[in-house]
C-alpha cells in the first residue's frame, strides 16, 4: 500500500515490526525482500510518488570546501530517492578495495570481508536488469567485438561497468510495493527525531511530521535508517542520543569521512589513431546492453606507490558529431530540461545548433544504430580525446556533513557539507596519469600533454573536477566502536535496534559507482533480519 501522511489525522500514532526511513535504492531493496512475510513493514518517505519542489526544497544546504553541486542537484527527496538521475552503470567492488591498507590514513579497511557481500550481486543484478555474461575485468574481451591492448598488468589492469535499466525505481518497483499487503510506504513522512528518550542505546519512537504540519509518532520493533549518504548523517546528528552530540556519535564520525568520486580531466592525449583509443574504452555492447571499460592501477601498484584505487579512460569532445547531438537533445527533451540558465533566445539557438548538426550527416546516425545493433563500436567526429580521471576518495575526518545555520520549513537545521580532499587524493591523480601516459607511450599509442594543475606542487585540482552524486562514509562501518558509528552487521554499535543502510556505511570507496554495493548490503542486511527475527 502507498499512503500520504497528509491524509491522516494530526497525533496519528502508527505500529509496526520494522520501519524504514526513505525509499530511495536501500530502502525499497529492503522493503520489497519482505514483501508478502508476516512482518508488518512502515516505509516512511518524506517525499511524494513523483518529484516536486515543496518537497525537493528539503534537500537544500550549503557548502564549503572543495567546488561541488548545490546540495538539492545531487539527492532527490521522491519516491525512488536519486534513482531519479541514476545512470545504471554497474560493477561490484574488488577484494582489495575491502582490505586494510595500511598507507591509507586513519582507516583500518571494512569490518567485514568482499566475500559476505558477493553472494548477494547476483541478486542486485537481477534487480537491475543488468544482463548475463558478467563481465566486470579483462574478461569483458571475450563477450565483445574490440579486441584488447596488452597494457602491463603490473601497472594497470582493464576494470568494466556494465549497465543496467536506469529506469526510477518507483515506475520499476511501485506496483509492487502497492500490492504487498504487509508493506506500507508512508509519503511525505519526514521524520524529525528518532528518539530514545534520552537514554541513547535504544529507540523508543520516530517523530514524524506532514508537509501540511501535522504530527505522529511511529513505534516500532526493529528501526532502519536509509535516507542517503549526507540525510543519515543530518538526521543522526539532529536526533539528542545520549550526550547531545548526535544520536550512535560516541566516536564523533557521525557525518565525518564523507567521500565522493573525484572526476577530472589530467590532459590532452594526442595520437595517430583516435578510433582505436576510444574502442579500448568504449567497445561495444554485452547482451545489448553498454559496456564501459577503463584501466586502474593494479593493487601492487597501489602498494608500491601508496596510492588510493583510480581509474583512467579515453573520453572525447563531440561537439560537431550528430550522433551526440541527438542523443543529447533526446536526453534534454525526455527530461523536459535544457541546460541550466539558458535565456529562451539561448535555448532556441541551442535547440537549432543541435538540429543544424544532427542534419549535416544523418546517414553517420544510421549507421551508429546498425552498429549498434550488431554490438560493435560506434564512430564519432570526434574534436578531441582526453585523460578522464576518476578515483577512490582519501578518508578524510575533516571532509564532513554538519548542521547549518539555514532552516527547514519544518524549523530544522539544513545540512552544510564540507568536501576537502587530501594531498594523497592528488598523488592518486598523478600516478595514475603518468602510468596511462607511460603504456600508451611504449605501445605506441600516443601520448598526453598533462594540464598544468597536475604536476603543481600545491593542493590545487583541474577546474572541471566534480563529484559523481555519490555519497559515501558518513555513517561508516567499523569493528572498533572507536572508529565508525555501524558494525559489520549495520546495527549502530550504542543502538541496539538501529540499523543503517546505503552508502553511507562506506569506509573506503574505491571508484566504482556505489549503488550496486549498496544495494547487495541492504539485501544482506534484510537477510540477516529474516534469520533472526528483527
Amino acid at each position: 500500500m502507498i499512503s500520504n501522511l497528509s491524509d491522516r489525522p494530526d497525533g496519528t500514532k502508527l505500529a509496526c515490526d520494522i520501519v524504514v526511513i526513505g525509499a530511495g535504492a536501500a530502502g525499497i531493496a529492503i522493503a520489497r525482500e519482505f514483501a508478502g512475510r508476516s512482518e508488518r513493514v512502515i516505509v516512511l518517505e518524506a517525499g511524494d510518488a513523483d518529484f516536486d519542489e515543496q518537497y525537493q526544497d528539503f534537500t537544500k544546504g550549503s557548502a564549503s570546501g572543495a567546488p561541488y553541486f548545490a546540495l538539492h542537484e545531487s539527492r532527490y527527496r521522491m519516491l525512488g530517492g536519486s534513482t531519479f538521475r541514476w545512470g545504471a552503470r554497474t560493477a561490484p567492488f574488488k577484494p582489495h578495495d575491502f582490505s586494510e591498507r595500511p598507507w591509507i590514513d586513519k582507516t583500518k579497511g571494512w569490518p567485514i570481508p568482499l566475500d559476505e557481500i558477493t553472494p548477494f550481486y547476483d541478486r542486485v543484478f537481477q534487480m537491475v536488469a543488468v544482463k548475463t555474461p558478467f563481465a566486470f575485468d579483462k574478461g569483458v574481451w571475450e563477450f565483445v567485438a574490440t579486441k584488447p591492448v596488452a597494457f602491463d598488468e603490473a601497472q594497470l589492469e582493464y576494470h568494466a561497468f556494465q549497465f543496467g535499466r536506469n529506469l526510477l525505481f518507483n515506475a520499476r518497483f511501485g506496483d509492487e510495493l502497492r500490492q504487498a499487503p504487509n508493506v506500507e510506504v508512508l509519503l511525505g513522512a519526514q521524520v524529525l527525531e528518532i528518539d530514545t528518550g534520552g537514554e541513547g542505546a535504544h529507540v523508543d519512537h520516530l517523530k514524524v511530521a506532514a508537509l501540511s504540519g501535522g504530527r505522529c509518532t511511529l513505534r516500532a520493533k526493529t528501526y532502519i535508517l536509509a535516507s542517503g549518504g549526507i540525510e543519515n548523517a543530518r538526521m543522526l546528528l539532529l536526533s539528542k542520543g545520549r550526550d547531545g552530540r548526535g544520536l550512535a556519535n560516541g566516536s564523533d564520525t557521525v557525518g565525518r569521512f564523507f567521500m565522493e568520486h573525484p572526476t577530472v580531466s589530467a590532459g590532452t592525449i594526442t595520437s595517430s589513431n583516435n578510433q582505436k583509443l576510444i574502442d579500448i574504452f568504449s567497445p561495444g555492447l554485452i547482451a545489448g546492453r553498454l559496456v564501459e571499460v577503463g584501466v586502474a592501477l593494479s593493487p601492487e601498484q597501489q602498494r608500491a606507490t601508496q596510492s588510493l584505487n583510480a581509474i583512467a579512460r579515453a573520453a572525447v569532445v563531440l561537439s560537431k558529431d550528430p550522433t551526440q547531438a541527438l542523443r543529447e537533445l533526446l536526453r534534454n527533451l525526455a527530461h523536459r530540461r535544457l541546460p541550466h540558465n539558458l535565456s529562451w533566445y539561448q535555448k532556441n539557438k541551442y535547440l537549432t545548433e543541435r538540429l543544424g548538426i544532427i542534419l549535416r550527416n544523418p546517414f553517420s546516425i544510421v549507421g551508429n544504430v546498425i552498429r549498434h545493433a550488431l554490438g560493435k563500436p560506434k564512430r564519432f567526429d570526434v574534436d578531441s580525446v582526453y585523460l578522464e580521471l576518476r578515483t577512490e576518495q582519501d578518508p578524510n575526518p575533516e571532509s564532513r556533513v554538519t548542521l547549518g545555520t539555514e532552516l527547514d520549513a519544518h524549523g530544522q537545521p539544513r545540512a552544510h557539507l564540507h568536501w576537502a580532499l587530501t594531498e594523497r587524493d592528488k598523488h592518486t591523480m598523478r600516478t595514475l596519469a603518468h602510468a596511462v601516459d607511460a603504456e600508451l607511450r611504449r605501445l605506441g599509442l600516443g601520448e598526453i600533454a598533462f594540464e598544468p594543475w597536475l604536476e603543481s606542487d600545491d593542493l590545487t585540482f583541474g577546474s572541471d573536477m566534480v563529484g559523481g552524486h555519490h555519497h559515501m562514509g558518513t555513517t561508516r562501518m567499523s569493528a572498533d566502536p572507536a572508529d565508525g558509528v555501524v558494525r559489520g552487521d549495520c546495527r549502530c554499535h550504542e543502538v541496539d535496534n538501529l540499523y543503517i543502510a546505503g552508502s553511507s556505511l562506506f569506509p573506503t570507496s574505491s571508484f566504482v559507482n556505489p549503488t550496486a554495493t549498496l544495494l547487495a548490503l541492504s539485501i544482506r542486511l534484510a537477510d540477516m533480519l529474516k534469520r533472526t527475527g528483527n
